[in-house]
């Protein structure tokens, strides 16, 4: 697709958004593509949303010609498959707006026709043609037909009449050869049959022997009928008539305009300025003789299909169909045609009896049966293109929509989503379904019944057609039609398959497009994060009964640490989602801490905004989720004040400073020493991750176990890390040894909960063991000091 020219998905969002925005019924969906509309706003025939779509099509048809091929194409092309199929949906959406005005106009409680027999009885001279037009208001079937027909007599896209000579002249080429035996003598061997003697427009028929007419009027007469014949069928009388009067046959073109019905256009007051007295008063002597044409085997089957379409003769008429369209056209007209009659008849009038007395068409056949049995008929026509079609979607939902059963349809299209890319190219799915898709907006905001969970189904597979041809900026719009809220859950799923590695930015923005659209973006969040965890647990392994290392701070994040951090993020760009932050926040530090990834869970906790535990304070029973919260960042607190002594120890002067310099480290040093001693003794001595959790269901007691592990991971860790610290810097000042030994009766105090930690899951006391053999050293020292005792250090 080229720059300038947008594709028909931007362009149809564009367009629905554009007439919602204008003509949406107020409420608190009008920003939604399936509100209800004004009905002239979607079907008006100059400027109605069905027509603005249709000009998108038509866009892109002009912008991307076929390539001639069927299945292949350049780069600013497409196969002539593809182009068959806009062009039929373009067609589609026009037979829509077609039959929805009319059902639409006749729904309407404020529609009255007027009575053909009350205008008769009122005006005993009305003319055959406003008699004729009131029959056809006043019966719902025969103004559907009616309708149905003028539809299919418009032209599709891209359709031209047949190619034709122009040629001026009555058989110019005959007419010169009868010229020339005239001057060579040949008329005087006309007694023999051999020459031309008569050059009037049955002469062929009248001597099938003789010498007929010249090669090129011979040749000429079949590309003439065949452009009379299409011209027919597409309504155009009057262009039938300017080629007959062009090409030196007025005679044919006078016999064309006989089914006209006869009015007085001119004569009456409502009429003024037409042209009076036009039309057939012996309109069924005509068809009389039209009807004798067509039956005629002497005469070409072209001219016998040109006037069985002028009389509606369904049994010669149907052999010239080639197309689905033409079958469907000769059936409707011809009923349409033969109720016409009927009803005009059965009124009678001053014009029927004049009619009566200048003769009848006897004839006049009697079809039977509306569009289902049009239809009927039709499945059993075995012309490959016409079998062919009524197994084509566009043609189907065509079917169904003529039918009236659009509801039907949907439901149908629904059933065969699964299926879909077996049965059509692949190059065609996307434009079928974002077709139904849109079918549904349109329909609903026609305010017409739309079954909600094969609709669901239909739009929900178009989210992911957006999604594979790179409209993500879309899918929050249509996401918004989903019914009984699985426009939240759709929106969602598309979220979730966002990179984890788009900018927050990004991914906030994406967030925001759903409250343009009137969706809940808390619950949306929610769902999101909901089904990145399930997605992502569900390929984690289980929890190794082995003691974990603690990762260091230094070590990257892997890129499933990045997805299951960038999910929790969801939850804090809606403020009314705090609590869910603050809840999926702890359950996966608690996954990262129970394998010893300190670093993954400090990243995660750095994500979430400011006081996000103060919201929860008025919440029933919150104070579980703050407690563990506010546990976890305690514990990141101690390793933050052991990277404040690192860097303090990474400072120290060299031997060359000054006494006040290494005065200053020293105490500086010692300051942070005791900064790590105070929050590590507060941690082991306040029940760190030990508050009450109900366990009555799975998850309580999965997250106690958690928590449990956790405080075997770690708890032994910071008491090792302290001694560590306290016996390597020792030399700074006695009170650090006292410190160490100090340590001990934390730990050792049944109250705290310390020691029994230092025991691995199995039992094993190995942590104990060398933690102990730190202590003797310690010990070893104190005695060194000349105290006398192994846990007091001389001062």
């Amino acid at each position: 697709m080229s720059v300038s020219s947008p594709s028909p998905y931007q362009s149809f969002a564009k367009i629905l958004s554009s007439y919602h925005e204008q003509y949406a019924e107020p409420g608190p969906s009008s920003v939604q593509l399936d509100s209800p509309m004004r009905s002239d706003a979607v079907l008006d025939e100059a400027g109605g949303l069905l027509v603005a779509l249709m000009s998108a099509i038509e866009e892109t048809i002009r912008a991307r010609p076929s390539s001639g091929s069927w299945d292949t194409a350049g780069e600013d092309q497409m196969t002539g498959e593809e182009q068959e199929a806009l062009l039929l949906e373009h067609r589609t959406w026009q037979l829509l707006r077609s039959m929805y005005d009319n059902r639409l106009q006749r729904a309407d409680p404020e529609f009255q026709p007027l009575s053909a027999e009350k205008a008769l009885r009122e005006d005993a001279y009305i003319p055959p043609e406003d008699l004729a037009q009131l029959i056809v208001n006043e019966d719902e079937d025969l103004s559907l037909w009616a309708t149905l027909v003028e539809h299919l007599q418009s032209r599709p896209l891209l359709n031209r009449p047949p190619p034709l000579e122009a040629r001026h002249g009555y058989l110019p080429t005959t007419l010169r050869r009868a010229k020339a035996q005239h001057r060579t003598g040949a008329a005087s061997t006309s007694s023999a049959g051999t020459g031309q003697t008569s050059l009037d427009p049955d002469f062929t028929l009248r001597d099938p022997q003789g010498p007929g007419l010249a090669g090129e009027d011979a040749t000429y007469q079949g590309p003439l009928l065949e452009t009379l014949w299409d011209l027919v069928r597409h309504g155009e009388l009057d262009a039938a008539i300017r080629v007959c009067e062009q090409g030196g046959e007025p005679w044919r073109g006078a016999s064309l305009m006989g089914g006209r019905r006869w009015t007085m256009g001119g004569l009456t007051k409502d009429s003024m300025g037409s042209t009076a007295l036009e039309g057939n008063r012996a309109r069924a002597l005509w068809k009389k003789s039209c009807r004798a044409i067509a039956k005629n085997p002497v005469i070409s089957s072209s001219e016998r299909a040109l006037y069985a379409a002028l009389t509606s003769d369904l049994q010669t008429l149907l052999p010239s169909c080639s197309s689905w369209e033409d079958h469907l056209w000769a059936h409707v007209l011809s009923r349409v045609e033969a109720r016409l009659e009927v009803r005009w008849r059965d009124l009678g009038g001053f014009w029927e009896e004049e009619a009566r007395a200048l003769g009848n068409d006897e004839e006049d056949a009697q079809v039977r049966g509306g569009l289902e049995e049009v239809f009927a008929s039709m499945a059993a026509v075995q012309k490959e293109d016409v079998a062919s079609a009524t197994r084509n979607p566009y043609y189907v939902a065509q079917r169904m929509i003529i039918l009236g059963k659009a509801d039907v349809l949907i439901s149908q299209f629904a059933d065969r989503l699964v299926g879909l890319e077996e049965s059509v190219s692949p190059e065609l799915v996307g434009p079928l379904v974002r077709f139904f898709a849109h079918l549904v907006l349109v329909l609903r905001s026609l305010g017409q019944s739309v079954p909600d969970t094969p609709a669901n189904a239909i739009l929900e597979a178009y989210l992911h057609i957006l999604e594979r041809e790179g409209n993500d900026h879309l899918v929050a719009m249509y996401a918004a039609c989903l019914r009984e809220g699985n426009g939240e859950d759709s929106y969602a799923g598309f979220l979730r398959t966002m990179d984890p590695n788009t900018t927050k930015e990004a991914r906030m923005e994406a967030l925001a497009r759903a409250k343009t659209h009137n969706l809940d973006v808390a619950a949306i969040a929610r769902e999101t994060v909901r089904l990145i965890l399930e997605e992502a647990f569900a390929t984690i392994p289980a929890l190794s009964s082995e003691q974990p290392d603690i990762t260091s701070f230094a070590t990257g994040l892997s890129e499933r640490d990045v997805q299951l951090i960038r999910a929790i993020e969801w939850l804090t760009f809606v403020p009314d989602a705090a609590r869910d932050a603050l809840v999926k926040s702890n359950d996966v530090a608690r996954y990262f801490l129970a394998l010893g990834q300190a670093n993954a869970a400090q990243a995660l906790l750095k994500t979430l905004p400011p006081g996000v535990a103060q919201g929860d304070q008025d919440e029933e029973d919150p104070m579980e989720d703050v407690t563990e919260h506010e546990h976890f960042q305690e514990l990141f607190t101690v390793f933050a004040c052991h990277e404040v002594v690192q860097d303090v120890l990474g400072r120290q002067p060299k031997a060359t400073a000054t006494k006040l310099e290494q005065h200053n480290w020293r105490k500086s040093l010692l300051s942070a020493i005791e900064r790590v001693q105070a929050v590590t003794i507060h941690l082991l001595t306040s029940d760190w991750l030990l508050f009450h959790i109900p366990d009555d269901t799975s998850i309580g007691t999965q997250r106690t176990k958690e928590l449990g592990r956790i405080r075997q991971i770690f708890i032994p860790d910071l008491v090792l890390r302290l001694h560590t610290l306290l016996m390597s810097q020792r030399h700074l000042s006695p009170s650090l040894l006292q410190s160490a030994l100090d340590l001990t009766k934390v730990v050792a105090t049944e109250e705290n909960h310390v020691y029994s930690e230092f025991f691995t899951w199995s039992g094993e006391p190995y942590r104990l063991v060398a933690y102990l053999d730190r202590v003797r050293e310690a010990s070893l020292a104190a005695l060194e000091s000349g105290s006398g005792s192994a846990f007091v250090v001389a001062r």
